[in-house]
């Protein structure tokens, strides 16, 4: 028996040690998949852009064009043109800018696509001109340089609330004028 008494100690630390390699395996072994994970994940998201960027987009037959833009309540632009339902994702973009050269597409997905005022204000079809526009709900005035990009001159106390429902409705899309004149004398007009 004194013999036995000698090797007491081996077999709990022979489970200790097995415990602990176990235990180190395991966090070894979950390590190694998150970084797998992590890679791929990225690999994926790299190879999707890629994908996406040449296969067809598969816009609905239905899918609706909608204009949001900041606190305002999103207008509906119409559907999509049939040419655009079997287009890539980029010459589907490339399409909505050269028919609204002043917007972007916000979001897009298979049933709709939202798009938003460009965020550098520029318009082409505004360029050299003065817009009255509504603005946090007053009237304010910009002028468009020649590349088309907005510049405010003057924010009104004007409140667009106070103006008849026709006068508001033509200010949703903003009045455009050709010349600083126009555009004061149309502000009077307003005022009084």
């Amino acid at each position: 028996m004194k013999n036995m008494d000698n090797y007491r100690w081996i077999i709990p630390s022979l489970i200790a040690l097995g415990v602990i390699l176990l235990s180190g395996g395991i966090f070894v072994g979950v390590k190694s998949y998150e970084t797998l994970e992590a890679n791929s994940t990225k690999v994926d998201n790299t190879t999707q852009k890629n994908l996406s960027s040449k296969q067809k987009f598969k816009l609905d037959e239905y899918c609706q064009i909608w204009l949001q833009d900041d606190n305002e309540i999103p207008v509906m632009l119409g559907k999509v043109n049939e040419d655009l339902l079997n287009k890539t994702e980029d010459e589907i973009k490339t399409a909505l800018k050269e028919k609204y050269p002043d917007k972007e597409v916000s979001t897009m997905n298979k049933y709709q696509i939202i798009l938003k005022t460009s965020k550098d204000g520029t318009d082409l079809s505004k360029a050299n001109k003065y817009t009255l526009e509504n603005e946090d709900g007053y009237i304010s005035v910009f002028k468009y340089n020649k590349e088309g990009k907005k510049e405010l001159v003057e924010k009104t106390s004007i409140q667009i609330k106070s103006l008849p429902k026709s006068v508001q409705e033509e200010l949703k899309d903003a009045i455009v004028l050709d010349n600083e004149d126009d555009a004061y004398s149309r502000l009077e007009d307003f005022g009084s």
